[in-house]
């Protein structure tokens, strides 16, 4: 039996302008971008196949980041600190 889909996420005041900034952003990197893109998609209601379709991604990366932005807002899109050796060329 399929999953029902997702209820549209409701985003916070003036975050919709900000996502759509960012994903006009050229020079941006490209993970934010795709971040943006997966939330706008869930503000408009999308079911998340639908957007693992059309992103090219997962289900569970659907998920991720629309839970983190419940939980963080904005601040979730960005990435947080990883364990293990710190990396010896600059990004």
């Amino acid at each position: 039996m399929p999953f029902p889909p997702a209820p549209p996420l409701p985003l916070r005041e003036g975050d919709r302008e900000k996502l759509e900034a960012l994903v006009r952003k050229r020079t941006l990197a490209q993970r934010l971008v795709f971040r943006a893109k997966i939330l706008l998609y869930c503000a408009d209601g999308l079911p998340h196949r639908q957007i693992k379709r059309q992103l090219h991604t997962s289900v569970d990366t659907v998920v991720r980041w629309r839970g983190r932005y419940k939980q963080e807002g904005l601040d979730g899109l960005q990435d947080r600190p990883r364990s293990g050796r710190p990396p010896t060329f600059s990004p």
